[in-house]
Formats: structure tokens, C-alpha cells, sequence
């Protein structure tokens, strides 16, 4: 079933979605909420990339910046909704922000999380990384 854009309140279409019909409407409707969770703007890096064999290939992850808090805030605000089974925190994007997705987990998994440090290497989101930030 696709996005029903006549129910989001904050995003368009036409934003960085990539191919927005391919999109998983609970990604979209996630964001949604958390928009409306930090009443601040989010800028869609990217979302659905063809070819990619991950989530963003799937249409179930997207990659944002939270406008105006720090990565921290920013994770922490998206942790806050409990909408999304991956986070990803990017402190050293030209931007720092997050990556969320919304990919189904299996049985007594109970979600993701991680950081990319500054040497570009994936690392368990921990104090040890947080204080590095």
C-alpha cells in the first residue's frame, strides 16, 4: 500500500525520498511523528536508493538531519518515539544526523543501533562513542 501523503502533516513528496512510491509508508508516517515530536525541521538527506541490498534499497530507511539539535538530541528524540527498529547516529556527516529505519525485525530481536565513527568505521553506540563525539 503506498504513502497516503493527504495524512502527512510535514513532509512532501517531492523531498530527497528518492522514489517516494517506493517508500514504506510506516518510514514516512514514523517521521511524521517525529517531526512533530521535535517541532523542528528535518531535512531527508536520502532515502530509497535502487540497487542498495540494505534497508535503503528496500525503501525502509532514511537519512536526516534534525534542524538546530545536536546528534545527541537528535538520537535521543528519535529513540523517544519507539517507531524505529534502526538507528544510526553520523556525527561526522557535513551535517551530523541520523539514520532510521523501519525494518522488520525477527523473532526476540529487538532492534539496532550504531555509530560511524570518525575514521568511517561502524561502532556499537555506547558511552566510549558518545564521549568521542
Amino acid at each position: 500500500m503506498p504513502t497516503d501523503w493527504s495524512k502527512v502533516d510535514h513532509f512532501s513528496k517531492e523531498e530527497a525520498w528518492g522514489d517516494p512510491d517506493k517508500i514504506n509508508p510506516l518510514l514516512v508516517y514514523s517521521m511524521d511523528v517525529l517531526r512533530k515530536l521535535v517541532g523542528r525541521k528535518i531535512i531527508i538527506n536520502n532515502a530509497y536508493r535502487p540497487g542498495d541490498p540494505g534497508t535503503h534499497g528496500r525503501g525502509d530507511a532514511v537519512d536526516f538531519v534534525i534542524v538546530g539539535l545536536s546528534v545527541v538530541d537528535q538520537f535521543l528524540a528519535a529513540e523517544k518515539t519507539r517507531l524505529f527498529t534502526g538507528l544510526g547516529v553520523y556525527p561526522y556527516w557535513n551535517r551530523p544526523g541520523l539514520h532510521a529505519d523501519v525494518r522488520t525485525l525477527k523473532p526476540n530481536e529487538h532492534g539496532h543501533r550504531w555509530g560511524r565513527n570518525a575514521a568511517g568505521v561502524y561502532v556499537a553506540l555506547d558511552w566510549q562513542f558518545i564521549r568521542n563525539i
